[in-house]
């Protein structure tokens, strides 16, 4: 397959299903349709006990062909296998029952903190984001991974404007003095552009693959912060016809991901 044949979402998607095992249980926020298209792949692929809650929906794993343009969609308790409360949720991630999530953010830094509340200034912000939310139960999650639509400067940020979540806070090991053992930090960033990995000492983001049709230098450009590349970075493997005849007729056959531009 080559590059004109299949939009970034899709790549997004191909790359994120593929770092899912199978009998993992996690969670992915709102708005997280590419993330939701992401899991239920790997279940039709090669994770079928994988297992996610659906944002705000309130589905546990549901069973559509046709991707919603949101995870907190109505229309995926349709065929989802069970509804949970938002009470469920909350005991689930207290009880550090939940080997992942996948969140997004106005703003992610070099650490991975994830900021969802204000840019600027506390007292006069210009953006005023939704809140902390499910932010807030980061240190719940065994792991964490991240998540943007738009790879630019203004979003990958030397330093957030507010810790909504938690990454690895200030790099090296900030987090564990803070959190719960078992609770790791943020593990991928999955961008338009590439997937990206943390340095195991410095917990510095660094570039771990480049999406086919993107350069290096591409990346380091749209990124707000000085990105380590370490010797040997090469390309995401592109989509099999395998993993995209999957996810066009048995996942988004309307194609919502294919709409994203």
């Amino acid at each position: 397959m080559t590059p004109d044949r299949y939009g970034w979402a899709e790549m997004m998607a191909v790359a994120i299903s593929r770092e899912m095992r199978d009998g993992y249980f996690g969670a992915v926020g709102a708005a997280a349709h590419i993330p939701m298209a992401a899991l239920r792949l790997a279940q039709l692929t090669h994770a079928p006990n994988l297992s996610f809650m659906c944002g705000g929906s309130g589905g546990l794993n549901p069973r559509f062909e046709r991707l919603a343009e949101s995870s907190s969609d109505y229309r995926n308790l349709v065929n989802s296998e069970f509804r949970y409360s938002l009470e469920d949720v909350v005991d689930l991630e207290t009880a550090m029952r939940l080997d992942f999530a996948f969140v997004g953010g106005m703003q992610i830094d070099r650490y991975g903190n994830v900021n969802m509340t204000v840019i600027g200034d506390w007292a006069r912000p210009k953006v005023r984001g939704p809140g902390t939310v499910g932010l807030i139960f980061l240190g719940g999650f065994r792991r964490t991974y991240l998540y943007t639509e738009h790879h630019s400067p203004k979003v990958l940020v030397e330093k957030v404007d507010f810790v909504s979540g938690a990454g690895w806070l200030g790099g090296g090991d900030e987090r564990s003095k803070v959190f719960r053992e078992g609770s790791d930090g943020p593990q991928r960033v999955f961008t338009p552009l590439g997937v990206f990995d943390f340095d195991p000492v410095s917990r510095h983001m660094r570039l771990l693959s480049v999406h086919p049709g993107r350069t290096v230098e591409d990346v380091r450009a749209a990124t707000g912060f000085d990105l380590p590349v370490p010797d040997g970075v090469g390309d995401t493997p592109p989509p099999t016809g395998e993993e995209l005849d999957v996810l066009r007729r048995h996942v988004d056959r309307d194609g919502v991901l294919r709409a994203l531009r």
